[in-house]
């Protein structure tokens, strides 16, 4: 028998779930997603919940769409959309032959379609999803080629191939620069939750 370490989990609840007295854990349709725990304490990255559903139907369902939102309504700026690509896991669509779907967007452009939850996979045919980090969309897009993003939500975007190069090239010293500038913990409440006896 060895001993492995116990993973551990930084949970992002739906804003609107309220911990109850009793509850031993919170329930997987509230949870939006995890970042993993590494020993060194440092997170590994985001990965949307495929379980979740948002208690308001029109409320985002993971970071990526809830900062598009923002960001096509002025209230965000699309630097803090590349910090949250960078740090976040993606489903790809594929067409079934291990080659990423192409689809024209509203405007006629070619485009792989990106999902960010499993609510937005269930919006679009796709005969498999691949999980994927940013670097490998960026890898698999070819020139020419752009990204939709929740092509079937009700906040779509379409996001250039050369914006996420930019994105993915970003080095270490230009992306602590952009966490600096955006770190706001005003309005962020953390509860630590202590599991029960296993």
């Amino acid at each position: 028998m060895t001993d492995q370490p116990e993973e551990s989990y930084f949970l992002l609840m739906d804003p609107e779930w309220e911990r109850r007295e009793g509850d031993e854990t919170p329930p997987m349709r509230s949870v939006v997603g995890l970042w993993p725990m590494h020993a060194d304490g440092s997170m590994g990255r985001f990965r949307s919940n495929p379980e979740y559903v948002p208690l308001r139907p029109e409320s985002p369902t993971d970071p990526i769409d809830a900062l598009l939102r923002l960001a096509m309504r002025g209230d965000a700026r699309m630097e803090q959309v590349q910090l949250v690509l960078r740090d976040t896991l993606i489903d790809l669509a594929m067409n079934g032959d291990g080659r990423p779907l192409v689809v024209r967007s509203p405007d006629d452009v070619p485009c792989v379609v990106i999902a960010t939850s499993g609510q937005h996979q269930q919006r679009v045919f796709a005969p498999e999803w691949h999980r994927i980090e940013l670097e490998t969309l960026v890898e698999r897009l070819a020139d020419g080629i752009d990204v939709m993003i929740n092509p079937n939500g009700p906040a779509p975007v379409r996001l250039t191939g050369g914006f996420l190069r930019h994105t993915a090239q970003l080095s270490e010293e230009q992306v602590a620069e952009l966490q600096e500038v955006f770190r706001d913990s005003e309005g962020v409440t953390v509860v630590p939750w202590e599991m029960g006896a296993r």
